[in-house]
Parts: structure tokens; C-alpha cells; sequence
């Protein structure tokens, strides 16, 4: 067995690629996703007994690498972009993230009791990861699995699993519904925006000293967030989480000029998140992982459910046009990226930017919506 930190380490960094060169060269790899793949790979080695099961470094990595993942995504985020949202498709994204939100509550209001079973009675942190990924996507959800402290490998993983393959059926709802449901829903003129910029797809040049840069930023703002946590807000308000500062600091210097112009954050914090993904994996017991996955497909499926009839029905009260309701919607469960796949899949082009923006604006409230969503179910249910 394989039981040396360095040695555990150079296993991870071996299936993170394997993961990557699967997905550069097969499209059914990239459908799967990688985060997918690096699970099953380190839970594999795990349960076959290649690398232990449990080991202090998983947790060690595990701790620096979710900041400094979310550090270096949100530096990505830029206010300027953001304001590009026009009022309809703000005022559609914020109806979509209230639905996401009483989703998550009633769900976690439903499931309370054999949810406990499953988290020893801490089952309202279960709201905050899911109210994260559907409001900022992924991002939100790893941030909050950590910053709640949700001490279970094995539900992180069904967890995880079940997010992943609900973006299919919401997706194909969307795809689906404008053709059934239009009719009952105005339709405005959609002023045409051209040179939609999604910086998410566009090929980036890594330079050295950016990457040197943007790492010493990273450890810096978690060092800043562990002292201002340690000094102010473990004194005042405890059970804010140190993600929470991380967050805060790091949206606040993604508007610097000179940090504006730095390459290769996405690309960094990806990478980080994958070693956090490796060291979950191998912390799972595979055959458990699976025994978990029903509840929460059931869990989920509330939360689907309530979202989609609140964006329906206050989205006819409001009277907003479907179609930003539906660009509203994918922006808030699968971000950026994903909306302008759907704009193009539409041809409502002229809606991609203003998609992208509400995403971001995901990546920028999620966490702390979610965190106020979670205590406000622990609120409700105890």
C-alpha cells in the first residue's frame, strides 16, 4: 500500500491527467466530466486497497486546495461584466435563485428526518451546498461542502454524482418548454447585443509570471482570511466560514486593474479543485457512496421541482418574457459556459451576454446566500 504524502500525492497527479488527456481526446469523456473520473479513479485505488482509505494528508490537501480554488476562480469575476445583466434578465435571475432557495428549504424541511440519519443530526448543511450550485453552479457547492464542515466522503460523492446528472433533465426541460409554454408569456423585443466576450471559452496564454502571481495572491488572501477569522469574526460571529472571507477578499481584488490583466486564474483553480477531488474520492467507500444516492436523487428532485413551478408561476406574474426566464435559469444552475451553449442551441444569441453576466453574478452571491440559506433551515427544523 501506498501510505508516503509525496507518494499519495504523485498517484493523484497521475489520474488528474489521465482524466485530462481522456477528455481532450474522447467526447464521451467530456460528457462524463473529469470530476467524475478522478473520483472513481482515487475511490478505486482506495477500496482496492492501493492507498488507504483514510490518511491526515487527504484532509491537509483538501484544506488548501478549496480556498485557493475559490480564490483563484472568483478573481475571474469582474463587476464591469456583471453589469452588463439588463433589469429583465436580473430581475428573471433573481426569481430563479428565490426558487432555488424554497426549493432547498422544502426539501431539506421533507428530508430532515432521514437526512439526520445520514449526517448525525446536521442535516441543514445539506441546504448549503445545494442553494450554492443553484444559484453560482459547481463552485458554490465544493465552497460551501467545505466551509459547512460536511465531514462525510461518502455523501460528497453521491452528492456530487446526483448535481452532475440533474444539469441533463433541467437542461432538456428548457430545451423543451419555450415550444409548450411560450404562449402563456409575453414576449418582448430583446435588444441585440453583438461581440458576446466568454472569457470562459476563449483559449488563454499562460505566462509564468502570471501563474507566479496569481498563486502568491491565492495563498495570501487565505492566510489574510484565516487571521481576520481568527481575530474578528471567531469573536463576534463564529459560525461565519472562513470560505465565506475568502470569498469576499477575492471578488474585492478581482476589480484591481493590474490583477484584471493576470492569465491562467480559471486554469489554477481548476487544478486545485482536482486534487481536492482526488482526496475525496479516496476517502469513499464506494458501496456506501451508492447506498446514499437515492435519497438525495429524491432530495434533488423536490428542489427541481419547486424551482421550475416558482420560476413558472412568478414569472407569469411578473409577466417576463420565457425566454429570459430560461436563460435565467441555466445561469443559475450551470453558469456562464453552459448559457451560451443553450442561447446557441436556441439561436438567441442576442441573450448570451446578458446570460453570462447573471452566471457570474452567481459565482459572486452563492455563497453567502447559501450559508444564510443553511442557517436558515437549521432554524426551521430544530
Amino acid at each position: 500500500m501506498i501510505t508516503e504524502p509525496f507518494h499519495i500525492l504523485i498517484v493523484f497527479l497521475g489520474i488528474i491527467s489521465i482524466a485530462l488527456i481522456l477528455i481532450s481526446r474522447f467526447e464521451i469523456a467530456r460528457k462524463i466530466s473529469p470530476v467524475i473520473t478522478i473520483l472513481f479513479c482515487t475511490a478505486l485505488l482506495a477500496n482496492t486497497k492501493l492507498i488507504p482509505t483514510e490518511h491526515s494528508f487527504y484532509k491537509q490537501l483538501s484544506g488548501y486546495a478549496v480556498p485557493f480554488a475559490v480564490c483563484q476562480i472568483l478573481l475571474h469575476v469582474r463587476f464591469s461584466d456583471i453589469k452588463r445583466t439588463g433589469l429583465t434578465v436580473l430581475k428573471a435571475f433573481v426569481v430563479a435563485s428565490i426558487g432555488s432557495f424554497v426549493g432547498c428549504l422544502v426539501a431539506g424541511v421533507l428530508l430532515n428526518a432521514k437526512l439526520n440519519d445520514i449526517l448525525a443530526g446536521q442535516a441543514w448543511k445539506l441546504a448549503g451546498p445545494y442553494i450554492g450550485t443553484y444559484i453560482g453552479g459547481s463552485i458554490n457547492f465544493f465552497s460551501m461542502w467545505s466551509g459547512l464542515e460536511i465531514d462525510s466522503p461518502n455523501l460528497f460523492a453521491a452528492a456530487n454524482a446526483v448535481d452532475n446528472l440533474t444539469l441533463i433533465p433541467i437542461f432538456i426541460f428548457w430545451i423543451i418548454a419555450p415550444q409548450l409554454l411560450k404562449k402563456w408569456y409575453p414576449e418582448t423585443p430583446i435588444d441585440a447585443v453583438s461581440d458576446v466576450k466568454q472569457n470562459d471559452e476563449s483559449p488563454v496564454i499562460l505566462k509564468l509570471n502570471d501563474l507566479a502571481i496569481l498563486t502568491f495572491i491565492g495563498f495570501l488572501i487565505m492566510i489574510l482570511s484565516d487571521l481576520v477569522k481568527k481575530h474578528i469574526f471567531d469573536v463576534w460571529m463564529p459560525q461565519i466560514p472562513t470560505i465565506l472571507i475568502v470569498t469576499t477578499i477575492a471578488l474585492l481584488l478581482a476589480q484591481v486593474t493590474s490583477i484584471k490583466k493576470l492569465e491562467g486564474a480559471k486554469e489554477l483553480g481548476n487544478f486545485a479543485f482536482y486534487l481536492f477531488f482526488a482526496a475525496i474520492g479516496a476517502m469513499m467507500d464506494i458501496p456506501k457512496a451508492i447506498s446514499l444516492a437515492p435519497v438525495l436523487f429524491i432530495y434533488v428532485t423536490i428542489i427541481i421541482i419547486t424551482q421550475i413551478i416558482f420560476v413558472l408561476v412568478v414569472g407569469r406574474i411578473l409577466k417576463i418574457d420565457f425566454r429570459i426566464l430560461a436563460v435565467a435559469s441555466i445561469a443559475a444552475k450551470a453558469g456562464p459556459s453552459t448559457v451560451v451553449a443553450y442561447t446557441n442551441a436556441k439561436n438567441w444569441n442576442s441573450l448570451a451576454l446578458p446570460g453570462v453576466a447573471a452566471g457570474l453574478l452567481g459565482y459572486a452571491i452563492g455563497n453567502y446566500v447559501a450559508l444564510a440559506g443553511a442557517y436558515l433551515l437549521k432554524f426551521i427544523v430544530n
